[in-house]
Formats: C-alpha cells, structure tokens, sequence
C-alpha cells in the first residue's frame, strides 16, 4: 500500500517537472498560447496531486477511525476513486475483514466461557479493587453469575456498592481479604443456614488492580455427604443384623413348638426352663428385627414423584387427619393465611409422612404446657418457597441443636431417632433441605424449604 502511493507521487511529481521545463521552454521560445495552455495543465496536475493526497488521507483516517472504534461495518469501494485506489482499498477491506472475523472469534469465545461460568455451581464475582474504596463508583461489575446471585440471595446488581449496600457483612471479608486469602463463612439468610468458602484472589491487568472473588455454599454438601454416610453404615448394620437375627428367631420359634407343655413328658420341668429361656430369645429377636426394620428406612426412600401441590388444601387435610388427637390434649393447630394458589413441586405421600412427624414432635415438645399451639404457615420469596412449622413448647437445647437430624440420636424414651433424620433425607431428595431454629422455653420452628 505505502508502495503504490510512492509510486503514485513520484509520477505525478514527474509529471509536473516535465510540464514545468515544457512552460519554460515555451516562454524562451515565445509561444504564448502553447505557454497558457501548460500553465491550465500545470495547474490541473498541481490540482490533482492535492486532491490524491488528500483523497488517500481521508481514506487513511477513515480506515485508522474505524479499527480504533472498531467499526467493521465501513466499507471502501475501490470503483469509485478510480484504478489508483484499487489496491489501496482492497487493502483496507482485507484488514477490516480479518479485525472483523477475529472480533466475531473472540466474541463468540467470550460469550463460550461466559456460559461455562453461568453454568457452574460456583460463586463468581470479578470488580475493580478501587471500587472497595469507594461508596459510590461508577465502574461496573466486571462479572456476577447466576450462581453468586442465588447464593448472596440477591438480585444482579451493576454496581459493586449497590451489592455492598444490602450485604455488609460479605462486603466487610472482602475488604479484610483485598490483598488475597480464604475463610469461612457461617451465615442466616432468613431460615437458611449457609457455610460459604470465600476466596479472594487480588490480580492486575495492565498496571489496573481487579479482584477476583469465589464463594459456595459447602453446608448442603457437607450435610448430604453425611447422610450419605450414615445411609451406607445402616445398610451394612441392618443387613449383617439381618443375617445374624433372622435364623436366631427361627431357631427360638421351633424349639418353643417343640417344647410346649406335654403332660406324659417325664423332663416336664426341664422343658418349661427350655420353652421360658426360648420364648425369651424369641421375643428379643423379634424386637431387634422391627428395630433393624425401621432404621433400614432411612437408607431405602423411593424416589420422590414430583408434581404440582396446592398447598392450602393439602394442609388442610393433614388438618382434618390430626386435629382429633391435637384437640384430646388442648393443643391448638392453626394454618395461617397464604395465596389460594400457593404451589410446591413435592411427592404428596413423602411431604405428608414430615408434616406429619414434625407436628408429632410438636405435640411431645407441648406436653405440660398451657395454651400450646402449632402454626403453620408459608413465606413465598423469589427463589424458594418456605413451609414453617412453630410451636411455642419447651424448645430443644442449643447444646443438641446441631445433632438433632443425626440418624437414631432422640432425647424422647421411646423415640427411635429416625424422624428427622428421615425428613432430612426426603428434603434433600425433593432439591430443597429442612433447618431447626429454637429458643429454650419459648418454642421451635422448623423450616422446610422448597425450591421453585
């Protein structure tokens, strides 16, 4: 290109020097009309130089104009200008065109990972370091995927102090963490309960400080890596029990046939210690194989059917079931107001068996008390939707509030410690959980969380 507009210079130049000694020769030799006829030539080739340079400079600005504001769309026809600006614009498309395929590539590798980062379960936040420094910025957040907005509970925010103002206390570990570093984070968004992992990472990009920030939400994981756990030590107790338990109770059923009192038998006696001793054995083995039975239970919940359940009727009807019993102890059970139309995506029959156990505990947790009442209610946000169960009974100890969905542990004589525990796994098999708040003396709620 820088060739070809030397070249095109050199000649008009030329051209120009030739006429000129052609103007002076004509003056010397006094031909006056030949010599006003190549002063209008000289003056038109003068006209033409200004006009080329100028032509290819506005070109020139046009073309650097649209890479630095990345303006593909301008286009340069070389038809216009004539065949001296044919190469010259067939240069300035070509690089237009390979600026705009490598932008289109880098857009679309951009909006790839964008993907990815939505996609995963991870907490991403990336904003200006300075913009920590200041209560109001104009600066944007860098990124914020979906999964810091269902974490955080918050909406998308576009500025970093909007986000920091409704959060101050995420707001204030990042500040303690600007220069890099992790913690961990027990926080109550409402009725949840979450532990996050919080990183900070500080990086700089072309001398500009940025802040990398990471978080997740590892109590659910934790919690069901628990469960999990438990499901698998019960499996293998209930089936070695079984095993071990099942000939016991067989063998102490025959020998108790076999020695029923017979009157000719001469070892009468003899016999009824055998029978008694066998009897015995019996009705133990046949304790611990309903014991083994009921806690297999917990390691054997069917896949939930999930499908659409009006809430408000659905109440009502565990209602109608329980208020009989409720009422013989002057227990209240009121089911507060909500939206007619109140949805949960949940298996009808499993919800039932918690809502049912839950009240349960209720009950026991109101025994002795005056004016005992259970409420139930629901709280409707963006993402969740809330059932609550709260009764005002004497209320579980803070010191056994973190073992109460712990599989067979249970403060009650007769209780098997399975309810809960139960409840637990039917929530985190529905993709929603269940968590307990609880004052000493004034009462309990049980929060059963369901995701929209």
């Amino acid at each position: 290109m820088i060739k070809k507009f030397t070249l095109q210079i050199v000649l008009r130049v030329f051209v120009i020097v030739l006429t000129s000694l052609l103007f002076a020769y004509l003056f010397i030799e006094q031909y006056w009309i030949s010599m006003i006829a190549s002063i209008f030539i000289i003056s038109y080739e003068v006209f033409s130089l200004i006009r080329y340079v100028n032509h290819t400079n506005y070109s020139l600005v046009k073309f650097l104009d649209a890479l630095k504001s990345e303006d593909y769309s301008v286009y340069f026809s070389p038809s216009e200008k004539g065949a001296s600006f044919k190469k010259v614009f067939d240069d300035f498309n070509t690089i237009i065109g390979i600026f705009k395929r490598n932008n289109i590539e880098k857009e679309a590798q951009y909006k790839h990972f964008k993907q990815i980062l939505e996609q995963v379960n991870l907490g991403i936040i990336s904003i200006h370091k300075d913009d920590l420094l200041h209560d109001h910025s104009e600066n944007e957040i860098l990124f914020l995927n979906k999964a810091a907005s269902e974490i955080l509970m918050q909406p998308r925010h576009k500025y970093w102090h909007r986000l920091a103002h409704h959060i101050p206390w995420f707001t204030n570990e990042i500040v303690r963490l600007k220069n890099g570093g992790k913690t961990l984070l027990n926080v109550d968004f409402n009725d949840e309960k979450k532990q996050l992992s919080l990183e900070v990472v500080d990086v700089s990009y072309l001398q500009t400080p940025y802040l990398f920030i990471t978080f997740q939400d590892i109590r659910s994981e934790i919690a069901q890596k628990e469960i999990d756990a438990w499901h698998n030590i019960i499996r293998v107790m209930a089936h070695e029990m079984l095993n071990s338990f099942t000939p016991v109770s067989s063998l102490a059923s025959t020998i108790v046939d076999m020695t029923k009192q017979d009157e000719n038998n001469e070892q009468i006696e003899l016999l009824k210690d055998i029978n008694l001793a066998a009897s015995t054995i019996k009705r133990r083995s046949d304790g611990l194989l309903d014991f083994v039975t009921d806690y297999r239970t917990i390691a054997s919940i069917p896949n939930p059917t999930i499908k659409k359940v009006l809430l408000q009727p659905f109440l009502r009807s565990i209602e109608v079931l329980l208020n009989p019993d409720l009422e013989k102890e002057k227990i209240q059970l009121e089911i507060k107001k909500m939206p007619p139309r109140t949805i949960i995506n949940a298996d009808e029959q499993l919800i039932e068996q918690i809502l049912i156990n839950l009240i349960s505990n209720s009950r026991h947790a109101l025994k002795g008390i005056k004016n005992g009442k259970i409420t139930i209610e629901c709280i409707i946000n963006d993402r969740n939707t809330i059932v609550r169960i709260n009764d005002n009974g004497k209320g579980i100890p803070l010191e056994i509030m973190d073992q109460i969905f712990i599989p067979f542990y249970t403060t009650r004589k007769n209780g098997s410690g399975i309810g809960l525990s139960l409840s637990k796994s039917i929530m985190k098999k529905h993709g929603g959980d269940i968590y307990a708040q609880s004052t000493q003396d004034e009462g309990t709620t049980f929060s059963l969380i369901f995701n929209k």
